[in-house]
């Protein structure tokens, strides 16, 4: 007959009405280490000193024990693995979330061990025929009595689930709305958060219910900052279009094309965009931007500084050195800071 989630709960509950020494030993090593105040705990030295106490030392060296900077929705996670050598899935994983635990109290990393150790040992126990409970999460009877007796015995809150709601949110930075009638509905109001940019679709197991009852589509409406590894990564022109300040931002389009228009001498027909249709350049600006004179004195190798040549460029077409200059991202033209923002959407439009 096959053991239970409560007859492993019940074998593991006996150990504890009177200690063995080797029970005692890690006892006390798990005392010093909880009172020693430090910030952070060694998990992998707890787990081992948690396996002899209250698991019967059955998941030493079954277990893996390690940290995931992965994990962002649950705190911990028991995970099954095949094992190469059999092809069955008896190979046990306890992951830690860093992002989740990393700045909570330690008491919280502890507890969350010590609940994931919970379901390794069923899993060992049970030949992996560990309950998922009635809520298809493995809580059931069997990991709540010995979850009960743990906190009984060493003042620890091990609980079904974790209440880190705040920190699980700070990592849902792709968000994506639904244009379809479930965005007045609550709770979601037609959003969906992710921590990783996987836009909602057929793999999600709601998508079909969804289609049938609301029939909307989804935009992204948000996403993290690049981070400096992923600008580096882009080309001059995809780090152009991140431009935040653009003209186009408050210049209005109407005004944007009479601009144009005054500008444009010949008889070059001019789009509703403002787009020159024959050419990708506008010459106006592109003389504007080689009409760059870094110094109103011109300096010679035997002499002291000499006036400047005159030459026929219009004064308000000059920018002189009290002006910041910057490189254009795209074509390297050293341009006016205050003008870099026009010349890339006029000479080099998304």
């Amino acid at each position: 007959m096959p053991v239970t989630d409560e007859d492993a709960a019940l074998q593991a509950m006996a150990t504890l009405e009177t200690l063995s020494d080797d029970q005692t030993r890690a006892l006390k090593s798990i005392n010093t280490i909880l009172h020693d105040r430090e910030p952070f705990v060694d998990i992998h030295e707890l787990f081992a000193l948690y396996n002899v106490l209250y698991f019967r030392n059955l998941l030493v060296p079954r277990v893996e024990v390690l940290w995931s900077p992965r994990l962002t929705l649950c705190a911990g996670i028991c995970e099954l693995s095949k094992d190469p050598s059999t092809g069955k899935f008896t190979r046990i994983r306890l992951k830690l979330s860093t992002s989740l635990l990393q700045y909570r109290p330690r008491s919280d990393t502890i507890n969350t061990l010590l609940h994931e150790a919970i379901h390794a040992y069923f899993f060992v126990v049970t030949s992996w025929r560990h309950s998922r409970g009635d809520d298809g999460t493995g809580h059931g009877i069997g990991f709540q009595l010995l979850a009960d007796a743990i906190n009984s015995h060493g003042g620890y809150e091990i609980t079904v689930y974790h209440t880190f709601h705040d920190e699980v949110d700070s990592y849902r930075t792709h968000v994506w709305q639904c244009d379809g009638p479930c965005k007045s509905q609550p709770p979601y109001f037609g959003l969906v958060k992710r921590s990783m940019n996987r836009p909602p679709g057929k793999s999600d197991y709601w998508w079909v219910r969804h289609k049938a009852e609301c029939g909307g589509a989804y935009t992204k409406i948000q996403e993290p900052e690049l981070t400096k590894k992923q600008r580096n990564s882009l080309s001059k022109k995809e780090r152009a279009g991140l431009q935040k300040n653009k003209i186009d931002n408050w210049v209005k389009a109407e005004d944007k094309r009479k601009a144009l228009s005054d500008g444009n001498t010949s008889n070059t027909p001019i789009d509703p965009d403002g787009e020159d249709r024959t050419s990708p350049k506008i010459p106006h600006m592109k003389r504007k931007a080689e009409m760059v004179i870094v110094s109103s004195m011109i300096k010679t190798g035997f002499g002291g500084p000499q006036k400047r040549p005159k030459t026929d460029i219009d004064d308000n077409e000059v920018l002189t050195v009290d002006e910041m200059l910057v490189e254009c991202p795209i074509c390297s033209i050293r341009i006016a800071e205050s003008d870099i923002n026009e010349h890339l959407d006029v000479v080099h439009p998304p």
